[in-house]
């Protein structure tokens, strides 16, 4: 995806695009496995100790995978380039993280398919929890981004 002939204004609504529907696709997957088992789940953190605790190791590795992926990704951004560059950079940088937390949890949506145990939908909202809390924004990018004075000012005018 290029936004280099994009204003900055595009390139933040089209990540919180991008950033919105993979969440939604959580939420729509994770809706239609309790609509799909209704009456056939359990709830229950003592029995499938091997997927509890696997759903567990997951989330967790995936959490911080998804955080060292990303400053080390931002890292790479260098003050001097161009606007444009470092909005690439960042989307890329972003969506590899916004990855990394959606996966564990399609696979706990998965292991509740699996067990029937509604459990893991806990670890589904913790993880929806993080990555709408990651949810990108103006301020969060000038926060994340080493930014020159000019293009602070491009970023406040919009």
């Amino acid at each position: 995806m290029s936004y280099a002939n994009q204003q900055p204004k595009d390139f933040m609504m089209s990540l919180q695009i991008i950033h919105f529907a993979l969440m939604m696709g959580v939420i729509i997957f994770a809706a239609y496995v309790s609509i799909h088992l209704n009456g056939q789940l359990t709830f229950s953190y003592s029995s499938d100790k091997a997927f509890l605790f696997l759903a567990i190791t997951i989330s967790y590795i995936g959490n911080l995978v998804s955080k060292s992926l990303f400053l080390k990704l931002i890292k790479k951004i260098s003050k001097e380039a161009d606007l444009s560059v470092k909005t690439t950079k960042y989307s890329s940088a972003h969506i590899f993280r916004v990855a990394m937390l959606e996966l564990p949890a399609i696979m706990c949506i998965i292991f509740v398919l699996q067990s029937h145990n509604s459990f893991y939908f806990i670890l589904v909202a913790i993880l929806l929890l993080m990555l709408l809390i990651i949810f990108p924004t103006k301020v969060k990018f000038a926060d994340d981004i080493p930014l020159t004075s000019k293009e602070k000012s491009i970023l406040e005018k919009l």
